[in-house]
């Protein structure tokens, strides 16, 4: 970034890149001034007209109470038009057609338009679907028949038949579900889990999965549903009311195939259920005690779960106790337990979930439903033909979101003045100021008395050595040698082999800044330093200055006041290239209503 501005870049530059993204946040914050009834010119720049609307959206919203440095109208008025001027500047020599602004222009444009691009109303209807499925889990096993997404059209229809086939032998009660899965399903788990699916909520599954089993009755068959796995039917066995259950564990790790171990985990486990009946606190028991490294940290809290989320001999102890209730040892898969439950819950009400379902929603599949009402809608709004793909229409929308949305438009609008902004602001300011030594130079020359200092620098080099005879060959470089050839050199005569004889910096401090400047430099005798073992011999060239000597001492500030000049030079230059005209009808009227 460019050194900072002056007052008016400082209030001008939230229109400029590194701001953009949090722009659109602030519109909704900004309503100060209220639009004109009709928009109306404000002030024409050479032939283009620029409206009270431009000036009222950009005013509001630099001007609101979350912004420090608020101007009054008059002052902002001299700040737009500037920035007018140097837009028009910026167009005058074709920057606005370049690939470069059309693609970035673009790119700015695409992360604020996907709000505009779908149906809000339909979102909102499938997190609350989603939220009244959430009230209820349920149980459901399948059967699948593999088919991937690239498959033919000969292997597509052969699936759907055979899983069709295996629906209808299930429906007509000729054959028994499970055994079916059992010998048919492609399931790679169906040896391990059988037909088995789990607890079904929203979000656990792919949204197929889930949709299947929710809109079928308890005891009833899906109809064949897909999944990037193949095609599937499922039987929905059961359905239980949500509940979330907050339980910590002890663990002790076992394995069956190791009887030595198994055995030591039991009477461990049992060791640790004998300290906690006799009253021992089970948070710091866990601590101690449980080999979930995990949990254990946390007092072997797990939070709250629900169903499906646990392996099911762990999911059984939790869910068949009572808050305040401790198990007995029981074994799971990974080895011994013993659980508490401290706290069971129904669902939480939507408006505390609200937002979490919608993130879940955005970036799920269920989102092609909004996607699809979104197309639907914008094919009656515009009257658009069945022909198009949802694509086109889409496409067709996205190119009318402007006229449709002022916000968008307004925000669009800045976003393409503000990249011409930059980029005519870097190549004639900030640029050519921190790159023009000549001038620098000259405009610190002219300008030396205004450049003080409080207190006095050590400018020139430090150098640490291992051994004198380096440190005064090194001294003898930096003496003789141009400055900016200093380090090339010690590099080529000293240190030019694996062993760094000497580490030389060089830099203007003031004193505090460093140890070694403040004993060697500033020849303050009181300051503890001691050198390093690596490089026990400190020497310092240069000299204590009390003002600075050169642009350069002072460059930050040198730069941004050279800026300021270049600034004010190029105002008046686009002042006199280019006609400003301020409509005083309009102007007095917005001001009346300020």
């Amino acid at each position: 970034m460019p050194p900072k501005q002056k007052h008016e870049d400082a209030i001008m530059k939230k229109l400029i890149l590194p701001l953009f993204l949090c722009i659109f946040s602030l519109y909704a914050m900004a309503q100060t001034l209220e639009p004109m009834q009709q928009d109306q010119v404000l002030m024409w720049i050479d032939d283009e007209p620029i409206y009270t609307s431009e000036f009222l959206y950009i005013y509001n919203k630099n001007n609101n109470e979350a912004v420090s440095n608020r101007v009054s109208i008059d002052e902002y008025m001299e700040l737009f038009t500037n920035f007018k001027l140097k837009v028009a500047e910026a167009k005058s020599e074709r920057l606005d057609t370049t690939a470069q602004f059309a693609e970035e222009l673009k790119g700015y444009r695409a992360q604020v338009v996907d709000k505009y691009l779908r149906d809000d109303q339909a979102v909102d209807s499938l997190i609350r679907l989603s939220y009244n499925r959430m009230a209820n889990m349920r149980r459901a096993s399948h059967i699948v028949i593999r088919c991937p997404k690239d498959a033919n059209d000969s292997v597509r229809a052969a699936a759907r038949t055979q899983i069709e086939s295996l629906r209808q032998r299930v429906v007509e009660g000729k054959e028994n579900f499970y055994e079916l899965a059992k010998e048919y399903s492609d399931d790679p788990n169906k040896d391990k889990l059988g037909a088995e699916l789990g607890w079904i909520i929203p979000f656990r599954y792919i949204y197929s999965f889930e949709d299947a089993v929710y809109n079928t009755p308890v005891g009833g068959i899906t109809p064949v549903f897909e999944s990037p796995f193949g095609l599937h039917i499922a039987l929905v066995e059961e359905e239980v009311e949500t509940e979330e259950v907050h339980a910590a564990h002890i663990m002790k790790m076992a394995s069956r195939k190791e009887p030595s171990k198994e055995q030591a985990a039991k009477q461990a486990i049992d060791s640790i259920y004998d300290l906690l009946a006799n009253g021992a606190d089970f948070r710091q028991t866990a601590i101690d005690n449980s080999d979930d490294r995990g949990s254990s940290v946390r007092g072997g809290d797990l939070g709250y779960f629900t169903r499906g989320t646990m392996v099911k001999a762990f999911e059984n102890e939790a869910f068949g106790l009572s808050a305040g209730q401790m198990s007995k040892p029981f074994r799971s898969e990974y080895g011994w337990h013993i659980l508490t439950v401290y706290d069971r819950r129904r669902i939480q009400p939507l408006d505390s979930l609200y937002d979490q379902i919608k993130r879940n929603v955005e970036r799920d599949e269920r989102m092609d439903e909004a996607k699809r009402s979104f197309v639907r809608k914008t094919r009656r709004e515009y009257g658009l033909s069945s022909d198009m793909t949802d694509e086109e229409v889409i496409a067709y929308a996205d190119a009318h979101l402007e006229e449709k949305y002022e916000e968008l438009r307004n925000l669009v609008r800045e976003y393409h003045d503000g990249i011409l902004l930059f980029d005519i602001s870097l190549d004639r300011v900030w640029d050519r100021a921190s790159k023009d030594t000549e001038g620098l130079k000259k405009y610190f020359e002219e300008h030396k008395k205004e450049y003080k200092w409080d207190d006095k620098r050590f400018k020139g080099f430090i150098v640490y050595a291992k051994d004198k005879d380096a440190a005064k060959r090194a001294e003898t470089i930096i003496k003789t040698m141009p400055l900016d050839s200093v380090q090339s050199v010690i590099r080529q005569r000293i240190n030019n082999d694996s062993v760094l004889l000497v580490r030389v910096e060089r830099g203007l401090w003031k004193k505090g800044q460093s140890l070694a400047i403040d004993k060697y430099a500033f020849r303050l005798n009181k300051i503890e330093y001691v050198p390093s073992e690596e490089y026990p011999v400190v020497r310092t060239v240069g000299k204590v200055i009390s003002k600075p000597e050169e642009y350069t001492d002072e460059r930050g500030k040198v730069v941004t006041d050279y800026q300021d000049l270049l600034e004010k030079e190029w105002l008046k230059e686009l002042r006199t290239k280019h006609s400003v005209r301020l409509n005083d009808e309009v102007w007095q009227a917005v001001k009346e209503k300020k």
